[in-house]
């Protein structure tokens, strides 16, 4: 046995044993769940056909499972992303009163998501082998829908670029191998300015086709493949995974003249029509971090250590409290539920706006947004106590304020983002108050009358006060 053939057995093995792959028993039961979605399909289109009372009509929908499980190269406990593609008779309105009741009449299977979206096709019928590819699906539809054919359509054009049967498993393991790789580094979230599964999958692919002539190709050389190619790719040169860029029917686009990509920092551009942006939200600082990482990964892979310590070291965790000192900490405060839901969704679209402008700071050496946020939800009894805790104060200092302050008890729900920063060793003293007066009327720019109970504080916190945080109940 050849030694890229341990690595592959030890990569297997690892994904199995820890529990980053499912189990055969796991997988049958989502099986299932499609399985039983598409009997319960029949119970839908009748009510649709009664609501809309299109007596004697056949209505034919089509359910389309895509994303990293269509692929194959999903990772434990992840969501199922399914299409449901419907003729034009079927409404909007049809899908959001009527398919629900649908998935209710479905008996209960635990463990198991389901994201579905809807596309309604400018069709009289849906063919049960429809081509995704084809673009004259898009025309006239609503933008919605033609977002939602955005993921089947990408997922289509990746298994057509993977004819080989062997190749199909290598790709599936190599995924999983990659998406685990990026979690366990921190730089599996999209929003606060890294990659998400699909542009993962993405970066896979191209390495792929430049690779997927290689005779007895294995799991091991497509992923040393993927860091040695990506952590010397020159950006902001554009990712593209068709030779020409597509437009509406069948145009050719010039890379220059697309919106989506102006100033991008890290481009890799969707394969299908409307082509769009997969990393929009990536900054300098965190394009360096994933190139640090993708140095960090070639070097292990391609180093002579036992091949089981050497998958050890490839999927090690990212210890940033080993790695900074210093983190800038950006607390959301609120007293409603509403408020604090919506602010855990927005607050890392927004994080990569003060990034920006801290990371052109010449003192600055390194910065990096932390993607997990830690959710706290404290009971006070002073006014003085609920500041103190906004302000990023422990409980143990709040509670000392609750002894002396005005009684006014209450409960607060805190967010916190972190980000680390490291300074040149010349940097006596960081100021970025002009970069946090700028991210805070940015902040309040997006309050909206739902949330006037939303508050922020951008507070500089040491090491030791942050794991205080991050460990507070965990």
């Amino acid at each position: 046995m050849t030694n890229t053939e341990v690595l592959d057995d030890y990569l297997e093995s690892y994904l199995k044993e820890n529990n980053i792959i499912e189990s055969r028993e796991e997988g049958l039961k989502r099986e299932k769940v499609l399985s039983l979605l598409n009997v319960t399909l029949s119970n839908f289109t009748r009510a649709v056909s009664d609501e809309n009372n299109y007596k004697g009509k056949d209505i034919s929908c089509l359910l389309i499972p895509f994303g990293s499980y269509g692929l194959g190269g999903y990772i434990r406990d992840a969501d199922i992303d399914i299409v449901l593609i419907c003729p034009l008779m079927v409404k909007r309105k049809d899908f959001f009163e009527l398919f629900p009741k649908t998935l209710h009449q479905l008996p209960a299977i635990r463990g198991v998501e389901i994201d579905v979206s809807f596309v309604r096709l400018r069709e009289n019928s849906i063919d049960q082998n429809i081509d995704l590819l084809d673009n004259r699906y898009l025309k006239g539809i609503h933008d919605t829908c033609k977002a939602s054919m955005d993921g089947p359509r990408v997922n289509r054009f990746i298994k057509n670029q993977i004819k080989d049967e062997q190749h199909v498993y290598i790709f599936q393991r190599g995924l999983q191998c990659i998406k685990h790789w990026a979690t366990m580094r921190q730089m599996y979230n999209k929003p606060i300015g890294y990659l998400n599964g699909s542009s993962w999958t993405l970066l896979l692919l191209k390495t792929y086709m430049d690779v997927r002539n290689t005779p007895q190709l294995t799991i091991y050389h497509l992923i040393c493949s993927f860091f040695n190619k990506w952590k010397d790719w020159p950006w902001p040169t554009p990712v593209l995974l068709t030779r020409d860029i597509p437009g509406e029917n069948n145009q050719r686009l010039e890379y220059r003249n697309l919106p989506d990509f102006t100033d991008a920092v890290m481009p890799i551009v969707t394969p299908c029509y409307p082509v769009s942006s997969a990393a929009p939200n990536v900054t300098k600082a965190t394009l360096k971090i994933m190139t640090r990482e993708f140095e960090r990964a070639a070097v292990i892979l391609e180093g002579r250590a036992d091949p089981k310590d050497t998958i050890r070291k490839l999927f090690n965790p990212v210890e940033y409290f080993k790695r900074y000192h210093d983190f800038i900490t950006i607390i959301t405060s609120s007293t409603t539920q509403s408020s604090y839901e919506t602010w855990q969704r927005k607050m890392p679209n927004i994080i990569p706006q003060l990034v920006q402008m801290i990371e052109k700071s010449p003192d600055l050496k390194c910065i990096q947004p932390i993607i997990k946020p830690k959710l706290i939800t404290l009971n006070y009894r002073t006014n003085e106590a609920r500041k103190a805790l906004e302000m990023g104060m422990s409980v143990d200092e709040a509670k000392q304020l609750d002894l002396n302050g005005q009684f006014n008890p209450g409960t607060v729900n805190l967010i916190y983002f972190f980000i680390g920063i490291q300074t040149e060793s010349s940097c006596q003293c960081l100021d970025i108050s002009d970069y946090v007066e700028s991210f805070e009327k940015l902040l309040h720019s997006r309050r909206t009358k739902y949330d006037d109970d939303v508050r922020w504080y951008v507070a500089a916190l040491k090491r030791k006060k942050v794991k205080d945080i991050v460990f507070y109940n965990a």
